[in-house]
């Protein structure tokens, strides 16, 4: 059961709709609150706490480049997940 419970935290940290688009946006290139702020309309408060569900789950990283704070998916295992749900979100359904 050790395995899934591993599994299982990932898929946690993923199962919000917010911070599903959040690494969405970031599986491209990294980006900084204020840009998936506009992307998502939601206030940067809730932004931050998704951000910190993901960071504290070891999805992403942040790095700081002056005022600007960069976050970047450094997880494989989520990397692919999040590829996976966007071939499935192209995918015309019938």
């Amino acid at each position: 059961m050790g395995r899934y419970q591993a599994k299982s935290e990932i898929l946690k940290a993923l199962a919000h709709p917010a911070r599903l688009e959040i690494m969405m946006r970031l599986k491209e290139d990294g980006c900084n609150v204020k840009e998936i702020q506009n992307n998502l309309n939601l206030p940067q408060s809730t932004i931050s706490q998704h951000l910190k569900i993901l960071k504290n789950a070891g999805l992403i990283k942040n790095k700081r480049d002056k005022n600007t704070v960069c976050y970047n998916i450094v997880h494989s295992e989520s990397r692919q997940i999040i590829n996976l749900l966007d071939k499935l979100l192209k995918t015309p359904t019938f």
